[in-house]
């Protein structure tokens, strides 16, 4: 049996998913050239093209703290 000694912090997992909604932060993926969502879910500004990061949580990073990245 495997017992899981860490978590991934993705912005798709619900927990993440609500404190950063919760925050006025937005969900998404990268869009390619035909529109069409490719990569992971990254978290963005609610009406900008920043900060694209694919993760909930990182250090030092203000510009994703003000939506509810820690």
């Amino acid at each position: 049996m495997v017992k899981e000694l860490s978590r991934d912090h993705k912005p798709e997992l619900k927990d993440e998913y609500q404190r950063i909604k919760s925050k006025g932060g937005r969900i998404a993926s990268c869009l390619d050239m035909d529109g069409l969502p490719a990569g992971p879910k990254r978290v963005w500004l609610k009406n900008e093209p920043l900060p694209g990061l694919a993760m909930s949580r990182s250090i030092g990073d203000l510009v994703a703290a003000s939506v509810g990245v820690t």
